[in-house]
């Protein structure tokens, strides 16, 4: 397969922020094609789309288990539109940047219907 520069998508990530109590977040902006429910229903969805990572010694021979969790918050802003946070204690873990570029989108979808932009780019920028 050849591969050229017309294939290369570049995505608005956004910067990672260092909060107070010592946890990492990335804050991206999505708008929906519908209108999302109310925020204690988006509440509960988010708290189902928590994702945590366990990392054995014997398997990453590293000293002893780890796990990782990545917090999903999403705030309603607009009828179509949220922000949605994921935080971690371990921001730079790939598990945790992938989580929140490519695995999280697609979750968000199947829950609160289809996307049409993150970050201000169209949803095919980042859903493929």
């Amino acid at each position: 397969m050849k591969y050229d520069a017309s294939q290369i998508k570049v995505i608005n990530i956004p910067q990672l922020e260092q909060l107070e109590d010592g946890k990492c977040c990335r804050t991206y902006l999505y708008r929906f094609t519908n209108t999302l429910p109310e925020q204690n229903i988006i509440d509960e969805i988010a708290k189902s789309l928590e994702k945590r990572f366990k990392f054995s010694k014997e398997v990453y021979e590293i000293p002893e288990d780890v796990e990782i969790c990545a917090s999903i918050l999403i705030e309603r802003l607009q009828d179509d539109e949220a922000r949605v946070r994921v935080l971690t204690d371990h921001p730079e873990e790939s598990c945790v940047y992938l989580l929140g570029i490519h695995t999280l989108p697609r979750k968000i979808e199947e829950r609160f219907g289809i996307l049409q932009s993150i970050q201000g780019e169209q949803r095919e920028n980042w859903i493929s």
